[in-house]
């Protein structure tokens, strides 16, 4: 059992990726091995983009790199083994490391909404008692609230993506070693929030496509 804490925590966007690498078979295992038509290294951050819809649109850090096998491993590995969810031989896509990360600086603070479970109520007409039967997930967002300086690269690069409706991985670093990993659509509020006795600060908000990873320190 621990216990880790947001204080001294670095924000980070990628702004870079390499170029798309074809993903020419996707096993269903636990954990998931990609056969990718390129050579990755093991700790690479990589943007997955494949068929597979609980599976695309996420960050992994690959576990183990054999050859032009992948395999999504780490704190909790990816698990496709359940066919109705990763139909066998839909998983091709394309693979993108992270090549540049830039420091988001002056965060305040940082919260989440959404990736709540989403129920439908059915009532059957013999039955006094409605029942709820989980469909899914809504979406889920993360929003950090920063110290506005509009001198800094961080923010920059979030309004560049913004205005470009550019889509971007972000990454946090917890204090203890452990990190976190999303990738979605960037939004940010230029007009700074003005208080007495507070920072001037502005909202930006990552709206993410595919699931957010986490992985343990290392």
């Amino acid at each position: 059992m621990s216990y880790s804490f947001a204080d001294g925590s670095r924000f980070l966007l990628g702004t870079q990726l390499s170029a798309a690498a074809p993903i020419t078979a996707a096993s269903n295992d636990n954990p998931t091995v990609l056969t990718v038509a390129n050579s990755f290294a093991t700790g690479d951050e990589i943007l997955v983009s494949t068929g597979w819809d609980d599976l695309t649109d996420s960050v992994y850090v690959p576990s183990e790199i054999t050859g032009s096998n992948m395999t999504l491993g780490g704190t909790i590995p990816i698990d496709t083994t359940d066919e109705n969810f990763f139909p066998p031989g839909s998983g091709t896509g394309t693979a993108q490391k992270v090549t540049q990360w830039l420091e988001i600086g002056q965060v305040l603070t940082i919260s989440s909404s959404g990736g709540d479970p989403r129920f439908v109520n059915i009532e059957p007409l013999a039955r006094r008692n409605s029942i709820q039967v989980p469909v899914g997930f809504n979406p889920q967002s993360i929003t950090l609230t920063i110290g506005y300086d509009p001198t800094l690269q961080g923010y920059q690069a979030l309004v560049a993506a913004a205005r470009t409706l550019q889509r971007r991985a972000f990454k946090f670093l917890l204090a203890g070693g452990q990190r976190g990993y999303g990738y979605g659509y960037v939004s940010i509020n230029e007009m700074p929030q003005l208080s007495r006795g507070q920072p001037n600060q502005v909202s930006a908000t990552i709206a993410l496509l595919g699931k957010f990873v986490g992985y343990e320190a290392v």
